[in-house]
């Protein structure tokens, strides 16, 4: 299926930065081990698992299901085959890995992702964690091909991590010759894409098969290491897809536009048919509106996903309160979304039948600066994301402005988007050793920490840098963006400005009291020590809130994870776990029997 990129790749360029959530991929039930065929002895559910960083190979299972688990031994130690197979999928799956530990994710049975425990690594192979395991030519007793990841994006033993994989299966014709090479289009490792458009020759080494196919099942590595694994969820994809025929367009120009897409109403000063929405290309750079009518095939019956973007409308405050355009998706007489002011993108849910449907889109363009960027997509049970409409001139991607880190601390000001909002008085501390963090200066909030390269400042920089925003290009952990200190005063804490020692402390103030806040790389490299620092008089409470979470679990020995382990708090001494209705805080006091009290943290991913 090979419209798959092409369609996905215009989509993702009309939506840029704002990428429209995709439709849930189908979840593989874990109640039982009934989608696996036959499951060797070192193969078990479990209700939840638990591993000591510091102990090589270490998994503790409890009782239940939902968790799959492999507990390799000298008896027991077979790959995990599904009894359904795949061609071109997109997988989504979470593992957690003791120390030491080594496993793999064969695509058809065939094609390895490596999962292996590879913290803390500077230089990765394509045999450490996201690799693209090589080839082994036999003859020769060497391997070839293989890809490393872009980046070690791993996190800690004994933490859940996410991998999500997009896989072209080769490509055969009528006499079975080969036609077209596997393919991994996309491999994204805890958030950071890690692979990218590599193509794959054969069978990589240790494969479940040693032929090629066009269907394949999916393949654990079971006789290497213990390893965990939950959420698997995928689709599969086939040649099918959904087109719109017989189309009519009208354009508008000196009717109320509005009154075009919201009512049909208007005189069209052109109209004309077309075979696909696509045909018809709208040149005018004055205000627009125009109507499409025609008819949307759907190839199998299930729940799609409509989304449209117009390309003017961006989300700049500048033109909040004002209508500068919008549009309307009707599909067998309902409406399916509508596209209100100053919204960047808009979708929405709906069951088709296999079959034909009318269908009627409508949009206007209240402002100049150019022809009408549109487009409308779809996708479905068995289709990817695929454009029906899409902007013919669009502007090329901006490349990275990549800012490097040296021997020092590097500090950055600029707004950093956090959650769908932009924080803007921001500061990003890039560190000797690649550990990075952004800070929110207004409330002490830590918004992201990572590993790797630094920053992309694209958007700052570039053009005109419209957005002035800074984003991390390391493989990052997102923290909830609360204050990190909780002060019962009359006043309002001010920040106050930082120093460099050489690391920034960062300080704050209120009444007769400060604050000193001092963030830097731990010694070993394993993640980021926090200490705050109470100076002066108050009759305040005063506490540091080292995590606000959904779920915080006590570790013992002043450790905690966080998030449903996906990383750590350690270190922690002194340190509360309170619950409210909706979320736990791990908190921290402030002992203020001495002139001068501190409480320290480390974080660790």
């Amino acid at each position: 299926m090979r419209t798959f990129l092409i369609l996905a790749a215009l989509f993702m360029v009309s939506f840029a930065a704002n990428a429209q959530p995709r439709l849930p991929l189908q979840p593989m039930s874990m109640e039982s081990l009934a989608a696996f065929d036959n499951p060797g002895g070192n193969w078990k559910l479990a209700g939840s698992v638990q591993s000591d960083r510091h102990i090589r190979h270490d998994l503790v299972v409890s009782p239940g299901t939902g968790i799959l688990v492999n507990q390799p031994s000298e008896e027991a130690r077979t790959n995990l085959y599904t009894n359904w197979t795949h061609g071109d999928i997109e997988l989504e799956l979470e593992f957690m890995m003791p120390q030491g530990s080594n496993s793999g994710i064969y695509l058809q049975g065939r094609y390895e992702i490596q999962l292996l425990d590879s913290w803390k690594r500077s230089q990765v192979t394509f045999g450490d964690v996201g690799g693209i395991y090589q080839r082994w030519d036999q003859s020769r007793q060497q391997g070839f091909e293989g890809r490393p990841p872009r980046l070690n994006a791993g996190r800690a033993p004994g933490l859940w991590q996410k991998l999500h994989i997009v896989f072209e299966a080769p490509e055969f014709d009528a006499n079975g010759r080969k036609t077209r090479h596997a393919r991994f289009a996309r491999v994204t490792l805890n958030g950071s894409v890690i692979q990218e458009n590599v193509t794959v020759s054969g069978p990589t080494r240790a494969a479940g098969f040693e032929d090629e196919a066009p269907t394949g099942p999916l393949m654990i590595q079971g006789d290497h290491g213990p390893v965990a694994f939950r959420n698997f969820s995928y689709r599969t994809f086939g040649s099918e897809s959904a087109s719109v025929t017989d189309v009519t367009y009208h354009e508008y120009h000196d009717e109320p536009l509005e009154e075009v897409t919201w009512n049909g109403l208007g005189t069209p000063t052109l109209t004309g048919t077309a075979n696909t929405l696509q045909e018809h290309i709208v040149t005018s750079t004055s205000p627009v509106a125009v109507r499409y009518e025609g008819n949307l095939h759907i190839p199998r019956s299930g729940t799609y996903r409509l989304g449209a973007a117009l390309g003017w409308i961006t989300g700049d405050p500048h033109w909040s309160g004002h209508s500068i355009g919008g549009a309307l998706l009707q599909i067998s007489g309902q409406n399916i979304l509508k596209h209100a002011q100053n919204k960047t993108i808009v979708y929405a849910d709906t069951h088709l039948e296999q079959g034909v449907h009318p269908l009627v889109f409508s949009y206007h363009k209240a402002v100049g600066w150019g022809p009408p960027s549109v487009t409308l997509s779809i996708e479905g049970p068995t289709i990817p994301v695929q454009a029906l409409l899409y902007p013919t001139q669009r502007p090329a991607p901006v490349a990275r402005i990549p800012v490097a880190t040296s021997n020092a601390p590097l500090i950055l000001r600029g707004f950093v988007v956090h959650k769908g909002a932009k924080r803007t008085h921001a500061v990003s501390v890039g560190n000797p050793g690649n550990l990075h963090y952004s800070l929110d200066l207004a409330e002490g909030a830590l918004l992201y920490a990572w590993r790797g390269p630094f920053l992309d400042a694209a958007s700052m920089w570039h053009n005109r840098g419209h957005d002035q925003t800074v984003s991390p290009l390391g493989s990052t952990l997102t923290f909830s963006g609360v204050s990190g200190y909780s002060i019962t005063a009359d006043e309002a804490i001010k920040f106050a400005g930082y120093r460099l020692n050489p690391y920034p402390v960062f300080t704050y103030s209120f009444g007769e009291a400060s604050l000193e806040d001092h963030i830097q790389p731990h010694s070993d490299g394993t993640g980021l020590s926090r200490t705050v620092t109470l100076s002066g008089t108050t009759d305040a409470s005063v506490w540091v809130r080292a995590a606000v979470s959904d779920q915080i679990d006590a570790l013992g020995d002043d450790r905690y994870a966080i998030d449903g382990f996906a990383w750590y708090i350690e270190e922690a001494a002194n340190a509360v776990v309170l619950s409210t209705k909706n979320s736990q805080t791990l908190m921290i006091p402030l002992n203020q029997d001495a002139d001068q009290a501190a409480a320290k943290y480390l974080i660790v991913w």
